[in-house]
């Protein structure tokens, strides 16, 4: 039975303009056809045609059904006028491809989701790219997404097709780290599997140094690598006071690793520190999944001293109160628990609580690199 098909057409227009390609088997048209019944789904096509939508591909045959239909057909896309585009064009910052845009149109209008941010960027921004960021940090400044620069294909796409903005953004990469780094020179190291060269000489030279030492270690357990690079490479013996607590190492994290149960912190504690008062400070993104592994770290060493890096926190949310609605939204594998937000907001003053749940019950999150270079610098004190 006929129906009336003027409601489908538009969307199926829609959809087949999207289409990659410029020609579409019968088969995959039909998927596009919101109907069962065939005759409605033949009628639907002839009105494609009629409308100028599709052209048949007569010498591709006919699918054998009745009434026939073509098996292939073109789709005929409208030619695009790109006269309302050169203007954007012309007014992007000169460390922009401007020849190169307006020479193909068609790239600029594909690239420029990517392009307004960086436009913007480079405009009002400039003077924050002498200080050179990871990657990560850079990324989160620009795109308020933390791993675009690293991990998009598509704007990476963008900065090929842009010579020397790659350069122009000043950013590093952050090779794979130790898994402990000594800031004030006992010379520990650990990789991120656990490695450790020489232990017992490494533990000989540690307990030299340990008695010319106050018996009180303060250690931060940093999430992510971008942030424990970034302050492995400013941090020093002489530059170890960050928001008001001395610190002797850093820690890389590693996501959820730094709160397992097997060669779990307890035991790293143990070989390393034993006797030695330590105690831990965590510092990790500000979701879900960065809860969570504060308080596993909590619950599976519960021998050791671990506290929450609060003012790093404060300072994240100081970072993001102008830009609250551009915070990445939360992953969509990450568990919600309702009952653990409240224990963690409830290491905060009720102003903070308060942005924190709006924050994290909007889905959105605060990735630590929010906090950059530059802001670590402010942080820290000689000492």
């Amino acid at each position: 039975m006929k129906i009336n098909n003027t409601q489908y057409i538009n969307q199926i227009r829609k959809k087949l303009l999207e289409y990659g390609k410029a020609r579409i088997t019968e088969k995959e048209l039909r998927q596009y056809a919101p109907v069962t019944d065939y005759e409605d789904y033949y009628h639907i096509v002839i009105e494609l045609v009629g409308n100028n939508i599709i052209t048949p591909v007569k010498n591709s045959g006919f699918n054998g059904r009745r009434p026939p239909l073509y098996k292939k057909y073109n789709i005929i896309k409208p030619e695009h006028n790109y006269d309302d585009l050169i203007p954007e064009i012309r007014l992007l910052n000169d460390r922009l491809n401007i020849e190169g845009y307006l020479a193909d149109p068609e790239k600029y209008k594909k690239h420029k989701p990517w392009l307004l941010p960086l436009d913007y960027f480079l405009k009002y921004h400039f003077q924050s790219l002498e200080t050179p960021l990871s990657i990560n940090e850079r990324s989160f400044q620009i795109f308020k997404k933390e791993k675009v620069l690293k991990e998009d294909k598509e704007l990476a796409a963008v900065l090929n097709f842009n010579p020397g903005l790659k350069e122009i953004l000043n950013y590093y990469q952050t090779p794979e780290p130790f898994f402990l780094h000594d800031i004030t020179n006992y010379r520990i190291r650990y990789d991120a599997k656990g490695n450790n060269g020489n232990c017992e000489q490494q533990r000989q030279q540690y307990e030299q140094k340990l008695q010319q030492h106050d018996q009180q270690l303060n250690i931060l357990i940093i999430e992510n690598k971008d942030t424990w690079y970034t302050l492995k490479n400013i941090m020093s013996h002489n530059l170890n006071c960050l928001a008001g607590i001395k610190f002797d190492s850093l820690i890389y994290g590693e996501g959820k690793k730094i709160a397992r149960k097997m060669d779990s912190l307890t035991e790293f504690d143990k070989s390393f520190f034993n006797g030695v008062k330590t105690t831990y400070y965590y510092f990790g993104d500000l979701d879900y999944e960065g809860i969570s592994i504060f308080y596993d770290l909590l619950n599976v060493n519960s021998m050791l001293s671990i506290k929450l890096m609060k003012t790093l926190y404060t300072a994240m949310l100081d970072a993001s109160k102008d830009i609250i609605e551009e915070l990445p939204i939360t992953k969509d594998k990450q568990v919600k628990k309702a009952e653990l937000l409240e224990w963690f907001v409830s290491f905060f003053n009720d102003e903070h609580q308060e942005i924190i749940k709006n924050i994290l019950e909007s889905d959105r999150y605060i990735p630590q690199e929010i906090l950059n270079n530059v802001n670590f610098r402010e942080l820290l004190k000689v000492g």
